[in-house]
């Protein structure tokens, strides 16, 4: 597949361009504080089925919310719900494979409480066990229904026509799914940063690079949503959140590793090529397609979240430049806020969209909902873009020093 150009430099900002001072407002001081608690009150009233695709990202973002706000209502409420879940533990659920092990070993960290650390360990135990395709990847999903419709709410204006859709619904067989590698290397590799077991290191880095094997597509430089197995091929489309899961994925994998392994240097590799290709695709708004290299889909606004995190994180860990990436960090985050309505709520986050190798499917997903998967990344977003301007590396420090009564974002609220 032939990479299509770049459309993001059209109009937008080059490298090193400003951000606009309000902007710079309303990231600074009581404000940040303000959008990060109204988004995470709303996601604390979210219906979490413990555990399912989300899940994840959304408890790593109320705990960026804690630190942001310094209301510990919000870590208490991760701590809760995953005290309840091992109270059930031995009756795992169908999804347990999606369970945040990355924030349970966060809260393990901040409360001492050993329980979650053995709970950690069990379900590492439990992930580690299941079957492996021919390039050592763990099948996840057995039995993957394709074009399946989203879980709409019953009052949704296109909750009866989707519900047609779901007589179409095909078996697509066992599936390796790009959401995984947010799951799945990211839990080993906290177990390795808690425990020191190098047995941790070794399963994040076989996750990982496994995983990278079969979704990554070194033709167009992104991720695909998923493979199949059946077909022993990728589906064909280049899911904007899916690379947003994936790109996480692999910064959280990578942090707790040293840096010098081999398997860590390849993960690198790829992590900088996908975030070189994101940058290229970014629209000139500032955000980024459902299907990116698709610009006849609609902009969809927790890609924005998801890049602005990862860019952030891979900037201060210094695995990219600053220079090529500062303007599409910026110009995503005045994006995100633009998009974030009174209520606290990311506007126009698609809800689950599950597999299909139709792009038509990806297309038409309908959006508005508050779901973890878009809450989430705004949160995790406005903590790493504030500890990027603590930093101020290169290409954003200039901005502090015009706006000298913004104080440090990070320091305020860590």
């Amino acid at each position: 597949m032939k990479k299509q150009q770049s459309h993001r430099h059209r109009d937008g900002p080059e490298p090193g361009a400003e951000v606009s001072p309000a902007v710079t407002e309303v990231l600074c001081g009581s404000e940040l504080r303000k959008i990060a608690a109204k988004a995470a009150d709303l996601l604390l009233g979210y219906p979490w089925k413990v555990w399912f695709w989300g899940d994840s990202i959304g408890l790593e973002g109320l705990l960026e919310a804690a630190e942001i706000t310094g209301d510990e209502k919000y870590a208490g409420f991760v701590y809760g719900l995953f005290k309840a879940w091992i109270a059930r533990e031995e009756c795992r659920s169908e999804f347990d494979y999606t369970a945040p092990g990355v924030a349970l070993l966060r809260v393990f960290e901040k409360t001492g409480d050993e329980a979650l650390l053995s709970a950690a360990r069990r379900h590492a135990t439990y992930m580690a066990g299941f079957r492996k395709t021919e390039s050592g990847a763990a099948v996840r999903y057995e039995n993957a229904a394709f074009e399946l419709p989203p879980e709409l709410p019953a009052d949704h204006p296109d909750y009866e026509s989707w519900r047609e859709f779901a007589e179409r619904v095909k078996d697509g067989g066992p599936c390796v799914f790009v959401d995984s590698m947010h799951f799945d290397a990211p839990l080993f590799a906290a177990l390795y940063r808690v425990t020191g077991d190098d047995g941790y290191r070794r399963l994040a880095l076989d996750n990982a690079l496994s995983q990278i094997e079969l979704l990554y597509d070194p033709a167009d430089g992104l991720f695909h949503h998923f493979w199949i197995e059946q077909t022993r091929a990728r589906n064909g489309i280049a899911w904007g959140r899916g690379n947003g899961w994936g790109l996480l994925g692999l910064v959280e994998t990578l942090e707790p590793l040293p840096a010098q392994d081999a398997g860590a240097v390849r993960i690198r590799e790829v992590l900088k090529k996908v975030l070189a290709r994101m940058a290229e695709l970014q629209d000139r708004g500032g955000g980024w397609h459902t299907v990116l290299n698709d610009t006849s889909s609609y902009i969809e606004t927790s890609i924005a979240a998801f890049m602005v995190a990862a860019m952030s994180r891979a900037i201060l860990r210094g695995w990219v430049e600053p220079a090529p990436y500062s303007s599409v960090v910026e110009s995503a985050m005045r994006f995100l806020i633009k998009h974030v309505r009174p209520d606290g709520l990311l506007d126009g986050v698609s809800y689950e969209t599950f597999p299909s190798t139709q792009v038509e499917h990806y297309r038409r997903m309908p959006r508005g909902g508050i779901v973890p998967w878009g809450q989430g990344p705004l949160l995790s977003a406005l903590w790493w873009y504030g500890k990027l301007q603590d930093a101020a590396p290169l290409a954003t420090r200039h901005q502090q020093e015009r706006s000298p009564a913004c104080a440090s974002t990070a320091k305020s609220h860590s």
